[in-house]
């Protein structure tokens, strides 16, 4: 069973999703996933970034057109 999110929560997430969006085209590609993770990251050898970018997006991406739509985001949050 999943909860819908609620009003509050939604806005947020999309607020989040419009920062990791850098081309406002309504969709994140792994470009702008992978500078995300490297902001948070930094220099951190621990992780690998293309991994882990590989690994959101075979979770994230539900309908695998190689983008991370706000739905499929919000899909995965509820």
């Amino acid at each position: 069973m999943t909860i819908p999110l609620n009003q509050n929560q939604t806005e947020e997430l999309q607020k989040f999703f419009d920062q990791i969006d850098q081309d406002n085209n309504g969709k994140i590609d792994k470009e702008e996933l992978k500078q995300l993770l490297e902001t948070i990251w930094g220099n951190n050898t621990d992780f690998d970034i293309n991994e882990a970018v590989a690994s959101i997006f075979k979770k994230c991406d539900l309908n695998e057109d190689g983008f991370i739509s706000f739905d499929e985001l919000a899909s995965l949050a509820k």
